[in-house]
């Protein structure tokens, strides 16, 4: 067990108090999570109406349908250039084609004939005819957003209205000019709520931005989220005029008459992440909410229940409020396609609502009780403390090490908060914390290698089981410690990101075994020298490289995005796991990490002497597991427990075996009376 050292009583009545801070953090945390848990169903108005038209349904009918199987809300596009006529009530063409047009026959409008007839088109001018006064009105309001006064001339104010546009045809195509108001009708019509997807355009500023969505509002929509698109990938105001993006979003907080969120997509390529993306989101902690949506190509390599199940998970897992669904496109079983979406909508809706949580506008985290500078300060004390209790469990304590370590914890504590890069003071700190907590873990297992088997098999049992939850209950200190510094509401949607998810996973292991060899706790005779210079068979030799090889591949694979994909026995394995518990498990913790803790103090001696290396490798990897559990700050609170309890459970069923076979083998060659 870990013992304290008389002169470092101090610090643990120090991390009993930043505990009980960190705790108080997760318990905000917690209510936070469980309160704001509203999701919004939103479907792509575009893919729709195509599917609509293909298969002549009525979109008023289809989409009343969707809305009561749990649909709320439309996500409606901005209408690029190159799409101006896609509706019959507008027609874009250039100066050249309407002379072209005029050499060979006649123009039909009189307008356009005499401008022919009088050289007066120009030949690199984009040409409007709008046969439609609401397509006029939006299109008379969007052109001067981008382009100059100058650059735009009303040739005819009356029904079929005219319009010169002195640019190339390719960059109007590229431009957006909102979001055509019959699209918005309809969505006002059906109670539906507004997902506004806008383009980005370089030369905005804040009038600019307001004007995009004050023509969105006036439409009387309601408006819950904004979402960015375009091929240039990039939210309002980039690059230089984001913070004229929050200005006009903030506008429209939670407490005015029109509010609404702004989306950020999550992806799993860093490349993909929209540029500005997370600048305008540190800017709008209150109103920035997670949206996930699967890639139009993956609709046809899924099942409905796996892309269902997708959207779940995120819901679930990793805070996701925007749901963005796709129309599909196969029929499910007898149904028609129809029937299929709105069966789609309906399985959603009840799985979110079993599992909690609300349907309509999305809710954003914002800012709680338990991210106040003070509550967090007193959190990040844990990291020095814990740091202090260590030295004295390893003999190494002076007053000047401690004294460093508090003074260098405050210090960038500090720094952060005056410098404005609190996350990485909170990350730095955060990670050096979590490591301190997976050798304070491991340590408090020295008592169990020096431990002598129990005869029964019962006895024994209870002793391995009690082992694994000592440290289990240490490394889940390191993780509150972990909760209790890195709990921002921008870590919760993964736009603060804590860099040190890795090097927890990576490094857990690698302490253990070294404190396994180098710390006289654990081998009396152990000495730095003694262990470098020790022969190595080859059979160690090959032991090692395959461990260091299973590692590599560990860590590869680690992330939402890996090159390494998992085996189809693991992936079968983990749709089970997924469908017979609430929660999966995380696999290294219940196949390795737990059967490793129950078979440590279950080893004879000898045996101990030869394989405890290897199974410290396996306890550094449940350590490890438990606080990085937790590290996965998009992660529910809730959640990573559950998903700690279950791997716990399961792991120590497959401990309970693997030690049944080690006895009864051990009995088998005489070595122990088994009973």
């Amino acid at each position: 067990m870990f013992r304290i050292d008389s002169r470092t009583r101090y610090a643990a009545f120090i991390l009993i108090v930043a505990l009980v801070a960190s705790l108080a953090v997760a318990a905000f945390r917690v209510r936070l999570e469980t309160q704001e848990n509203r999701v919004e169903l939103a479907m792509d108005y575009t893919d729709f109406a195509s599917l609509a038209r293909s298969y002549n349904y009525n979109p008023a009918a289809f989409l009343i349908a969707l809305r009561r199987a749990g649909l709320t809300s439309v996500a409606l596009d901005e209408q690029l250039g190159a799409n101006v006529g896609d509706n019959g009530r507008a027609y874009a063409t250039t100066g050249a084609a309407l002379m072209n047009q005029a050499l060979i026959g006649t123009l039909s409008d009189p307008l356009l004939a005499s401008l022919a007839k009088a050289h007066k088109l120009h030949r690199d001018a984009v040409y409007l005819l709008i046969d439609d006064a609401s397509t006029f009105a939006r299109l008379r309001q969007q052109l001067p957003l981008h382009f100059e006064s100058k650059s735009i001339h009303v040739l005819r104010a009356t029904k079929p209205w005219l319009i010169e546009v002195n640019t190339q045809i390719d960059y109007f195509n590229q431009l957006a000019f909102g979001i055509p108001e019959d699209q918005l009708a309809l969505a006002k019509r059906l109670h539906l709520l507004v997902v506004a997807r806008f383009q980005n355009d370089e030369r905005f500023q804040r009038p600019q931005m307001e004007a995009e969505f004050n023509d969105v509002l006036s439409a009387g929509a309601k408006v819950s989220d904004i979402v960015f698109f375009g091929l240039r990938n990039q939210v309002f105001g980039y690059p230089d005029r984001i913070p004229d993006a929050a200005a006009a979003f903030k506008a429209h907080g939670p407490k005015s008459n029109t509010p609404f969120n702004f989306g950020t997509i999550e992806t799993y390529d860093v490349s993909q992440v929209q540029k500005g993306n997370d600048s305008l989101a540190r800017l709008l902690p209150a109103q920035t909410v997670r949206l996930q949506a699967i890639a139009k190509g993956e609709y046809d390599r899924i099942s409905l229940d796996d892309m269902i199940g997708r959207f779940v998970l995120g819901v679930r897992e990793r805070n996701i409020r925007i749901v963005y669904l796709r129309p599909w496109l196969h029929q499910d079983g007898n149904l028609s396609i129809e029937a299929t979406n709105v069966e789609m909508v309906r399985n959603l809706a009840n799985e979110l609502k079993s599992d909690g949580f609300r349907l309509g506008r999305a809710t954003p985290f914002p800012p709680y009780r338990g991210n106040n500078a003070a509550l967090v300060g007193l959190a990040t004390l844990a990291v020095p403390s814990i740091f202090v209790l260590l030295l004295g469990f390893f003999g190494w304590y002076r007053p000047l090490y401690a004294g460093a370590a508090y003074g260098a914890t405050i210090l960038l504590f500090v720094a952060g908060l005056v410098t404005h890069h609190e996350t990485f003071a909170r990350s730095a700190i955060a990670l050096a914390g979590a490591l301190l907590f997976v050798a304070a873990a491991f340590a408090a297992l020295a008592a169990a290698f020096q431990e002598t088997p129990a005869q029964r098999f019962q006895d024994q049992l209870l002793r391995s089981i009690g082992w694994a939850l000592i440290v289990t209950a240490v490394a889940l200190l390191g993780a509150l410690v972990v909760v209790g510094i890195m709990s921002a509401p921008l870590a919760m949607i993964e736009i603060e990101r804590f860099r040190g998810v890795r090097l927890v996973y990576a490094l857990a292991p690698l302490i253990a075994l070294s404190i396994y060899l180098f710390s006289r706790r654990f081998n009396p005779d152990a000495e730095p020298r003694s262990v470098f210079m020790s022969p190595i068979a080859l059979y160690q030799l090959l032991i090692g490289i395959a461990i260091v090889g299973a590692g590599a591949l560990l860590i590869m694979r680690s992330g939402n995005q890996s090159s390494v994909q998992p085996s189809h026995l693991e992936l079968a394995m983990r749709h089970a796991l997924a469908h017979w518990l609430s929660v999966r498990p995380r696999t290294k913790q219940f196949l390795i990490g737990v059967p490793s803790l129950m078979l440590i103090p279950a080893l004879l001696p000898q045996h101990r002497r030869w394989l405890g290396w290897l199974l410290a490798l396996g306890a550094g990897v449940d350590i490890g597991d438990v606080i990085d559990t937790f590290c996965h700050l998009h992660t529910p609170v809730l959640i990573s427990l559950e998903r700690i309890f279950n791997g716990a459970l399961i792991g120590v069923l497959i401990g309970l075996i693997v030690m049944w076979i080690y006895r009864r083998a051990c009995f088998t060659f005489g070595l122990l009376r088994v009973r």
